[in-house]
């Protein structure tokens, strides 16, 4: 598992290039589960401003 620092523009390629299997909002940010080509299962945390911190998730 790999816990990474995410700017606001790798956070919107990596939604656009996922198949996205789950979003929950939240007042204070999002929540996004995906499924990433080569990157695999993937947790987006983001935050109001765009930012946030994606998780990629062991098989």
């Amino acid at each position: 598992m790999r816990l990474v620092e995410a700017e606001a523009a790798l956070i919107s390629d990596l939604k656009d290039e996922s198949e996205l299997i789950g979003e929950m909002r939240l007042p204070a940010f999002s929540v996004v589960t995906a499924r990433h080509p080569t990157l695999g299962r993937l947790v987006i945390i983001v935050a109001p401003d765009g930012t946030g911190a994606v998780v990629e998730v062991s098989e």
